[in-house]
């Protein structure tokens, strides 16, 4: 039996710049104290492609304006599972990928928790070491990847990665 609970479609979009970092955004600390740090991104809504919920989250959290036509992806799929005050919430998470010159995000909208949240740019091989993922190696070599211009013809699976026990 599958509990009830949450169950929606992200999308998220792997920023990388010149130097070979990866904007990340969170930096909140949890329970265990893991400070958590992920790649921009949110909820697809009703009748929204993935492609259009990527822009429109990056937008949303760091300001940045991508064109549409510059965007790359899918790149990869994952899938997240966390249970905010006991309850079960998995999301589909579809990636996508941009190259930027660095810049200084902001948001610009949100809910509540993001308002709260900071940004770094993290050098391509911490991609993935603090947001649960289980095998954070797989998002890594996607990057590199990626950086060396060898788009994958269909998403990589990135596997799975988990939520951090939160202060309720």
């Amino acid at each position: 039996m599958i509990p009830e609970g949450d169950y929606r479609t992200s999308a998220r979009v792997i920023l990388l710049a010149p130097d070979d970092t990866v904007l990340h955004m969170g930096g909140d600390r949890c329970r265990d104290g893991v400070v958590r740090w992920y790649t921009p991104g949110g909820g697809v809504e009703a009748g929204e492609d993935p492609a259009a919920a990527a822009i429109r989250e990056v937008h949303e959290e760091t300001g940045l304006r991508i064109d549409p036509a510059a965007l790359i992806g899918p790149v990869a799929r994952g899938v997240y599972v966390c249970f905010p005050g006991g309850r079960l919430h998995v999301q589909q998470n579809w990636y996508f990928f941009h190259r930027v010159e660095r810049f200084a995000p902001r948001m610009t909208a949100g809910a509540g928790y993001e308002l709260g949240l900071g940004f770094d740019w993290l050098p391509i091989d911490a991609c993935g070491s603090t947001d649960g993922m289980i095998d954070p190696h797989l998002l890594v070599a996607l990057v590199k990847r990626l950086r060396d211009g060898d788009v994958p013809a269909a998403p990589v699976e990135l596997g799975g990665s988990y939520g951090p026990v939160w202060d309720q």
